[in-house]
């Protein structure tokens, strides 16, 4: 049965910011308005992973810089109790934990990283069925606090 915070959330957005230096500026403010919106909007929970996601968000449209070419999109959207980023490029090389020697002060604990703060993530085929991959992260909004409501949905 799925959980959903009784204040309905729903919004989304997108951009194509390729590889340009600010090109994590730009998908973190994305990512900023529509918490935003969706707060404004009566969805307090969203504001609780806002840290959380906007690192996240950081760390995939990096990654895509720097190890896939670019990013062709980024996506975000938050309905039905979720929040969800997606990052698309055109590189089939897939996300991998990379070995430990390999780990220090440029990089090597994005996977980590990702793992802890999203409740899901994960790789999909381009949507449009072109080259390339989508990198998604998807963040639970529970409403917390005495009183809370849930409803189904």
């Amino acid at each position: 049965m799925s959980m959903a915070p009784q204040t309905p959330c729903t919004a989304s957005s997108l951009i194509r910011p390729g590889c340009a230096t600010m090109a994590v500026r730009d998908a973190r403010k994305l990512v900023a308005d529509l918490i935003d919106d969706c707060s404004r909007a009566g969805c307090r929970e969203v504001e609780r992973r806002a840290d959380d996601v906007l690192l996240v968000v950081s760390e995939l449209v990096t990654n895509a810089c720097r190890h896939a070419g670019g990013v062709d999109e980024v996506r975000v959207r938050c309905e039905r109790g979720e929040l969800v980023v997606e990052v698309e490029d055109t590189s089939e090389a897939m996300p991998r934990e990379p070995v430990e020697e390999a780990k220090g002060e440029t990089g090597g604990y994005g996977c980590q990283l990702v793992t802890a703060l999203a409740d899901r993530w994960g790789v999909t085929p381009r949507r449009d069925n072109g080259c390339g991959k989508t990198v998604y992260a998807g963040f639970e909004l529970r409403p917390t606090g005495p009183g809370t409501a849930l409803t189904d949905v």
